[in-house]
């Protein structure tokens, strides 16, 4: 072999392996972002244990697949893509949706008087309208509140009639209808009713016919006042005595939770959102995801920074887009985050209730490279100084957020935890916080009403 033709060959060789390292990179990328992934809904004291299935989403096509955990621990069923969670509130989006359609069909208007459906509710002081409904500012009581009023524990055992007829029952509303924010599970159970009055047909049905069957969801459904069949879905799980328990006490009729959802069928549904636009059409999309407003044309807070459209808290965080929801039983966590702007999506439902699902969904998100709207972007380290204060704050990150040690001539208790687990950008201590400021030399204190101080770096030698 002549000189020219083995370094030809050595040449080939060297592109061939350059090109298989460009091929496993992406893989071995994905590989470390599922185990990071895997880390986070995995708890190694308890074996076996009830756990999460993880989707991750990118234009509407699934990025990544997580189960951890069991759907049926004395069966020793895994969690998989097809289990069926108890979706809780993640259904208010589902409830919505359908409501959307008729609405862009012409058959419903989210300005119509609900009492034009739902004549059995009493005349209040202002009418209620389907968007007030929809948007949580009709001032409607809360029916799972109601059903826990009138003395039952487990609202699992309720009818959806025993619901209504409580709501019927409601001599005023909570507020002028209108005029505030209330979420209220009984506002979308009387959404679901309009639906199935409007529509003719039984909520569920509608539900599978308008929704489920064009986006080819197969197996999620929503109840209509009985249980799932049994070894269809994953129990909810709560600790006991060391241990799981049993925990299924979640509603059997729909409206303001009721679906019975799988991360495969919710896969589908975001395709659709991103690309498919059977259900979510155009007309449909602008129905769910337009900011409610309140009576006067003001836009709705609803308390964390957001407004709410379609059975979505959506609007604004760091600059970008966010629509979010969670869902909440005795023994489900679920949290759901779609980033319009970057077409990504994150989905997290767990069957154990001692999970805190949106702690999960910043994990994943994390593992996935992607920043958690609203959570600081760093966390602020070292030595700063507050002349007003006469006090020196040293801080020192955490896993859970910031290690302050407070230096000053009335320091009773040096030392503070503050924790991130709020989505506003900021640390927090009971009534105070801490916030991180564009120039990383500053930042912001603020307890209770007290106006914000700023406190700037120092050198550590001033502290000796």
């Amino acid at each position: 072999m002549t000189a020219a033709i083995r370094k030809q060959s050595a040449r080939k060789i060297a592109v061939a392996a350059t090109a298989a390292l460009a091929l496993l990179a992406p893989l071995a990328s994905a590989q470390s972002t599922r185990a990071e992934i895997r880390a986070a809904i995995t708890e190694p004291g308890h074996v076996p244990a009830p756990g999460c299935v993880v989707g991750t989403f990118e234009r509407g096509s699934p990025t990544l697949l997580v189960a951890q955990g069991y759907a049926d621990l004395a069966a020793r069923r895994a969690l998989d893509g097809d289990s069926l969670f108890y979706a809780a509130s993640i259904s208010k989006q589902f409830t919505a949706l359908a409501a959307a359609t008729l609405i862009a069909k012409g058959d419903l208007s989210l300005n119509d008087d609900v009492r034009t459906y739902l004549p059995e509710l009493p005349e209040y002081d202002a009418p209620v309208t389907v968007g007030m409904l929809m948007h949580h500012t009709s001032g409607i009581r809360d029916s799972l509140g109601l059903l826990r009023m009138a003395g039952l524990s487990d609202v699992g055992k309720a009818a959806k009639g025993d619901a209504l007829d409580l709501l019927f029952r409601q001599r005023d509303t909570q507020f002028t209808p209108g005029t505030r924010y209330r979420y209220s599970n009984g506002g979308y159970l009387l959404l679901a009713e309009i639906v199935e009055r409007v529509s003719g047909q039984a909520f569920a049905d509608y539900a599978r016919h308008a929704i489920f069957a064009p986006l080819g969801m197969r197996s999620s459904f929503f109840l209509a006042d009985e249980s799932p069949r049994a070894g269809s879905y994953a129990h909810g799980y709560v600790p006991e005595d060391g241990a799981f328990a049993i925990r299924d006490s979640f509603p059997r009729f729909s409206g303001s939770g009721g679906l019975m959802l799988s991360m495969n069928d919710l896969a589908r549904y975001e395709y659709d959102i991103e690309r498919g636009h059977r259900v979510w059409t155009r007309e449909v999309a602008q129905i769910m995801l337009a900011p409610g407003r309140y009576s006067d044309g003001s836009l709705i807070d609803d308390g964390a920074g957001l407004s709410y459209g379609g059975g979505l808290h959506l609007g604004e965080r760091d600059g970008r887009q966010v629509v979010v929801h969670t869902g909440s039983a005795q023994a489900f966590r679920h949290a759901y985050m779609r980033l319009p702007d970057q077409k990504r999506a994150f989905a997290v439902l767990c069957n154990r209730g001692d999970w805190k699902a949106i702690d999960r969904l910043k994990a994943v998100m994390a593992a996935s490279g992607v920043h958690y709207p609203g959570m600081p972007r760093t966390r602020p380290e070292g030595l700063f100084h507050s002349a007003e204060l006469n006090a020196n704050y040293r801080l020192t990150p955490t896993d859970k957020g910031l290690r302050v040690e407070v230096t000053s001539p009335f320091v009773e208790a040096p030392v503070i935890q503050f924790y991130a687990a709020d989505d506003d950008g900021r640390f927090h201590h009971k009534t105070m916080t801490i916030a991180p400021t564009d120039d990383p030399d500053r930042i912001r204190v603020k307890r209770g009403t007290t106006a914000d101080l700023t406190l700037v770096r120092i050198a550590e030698s001033t502290d000796k």
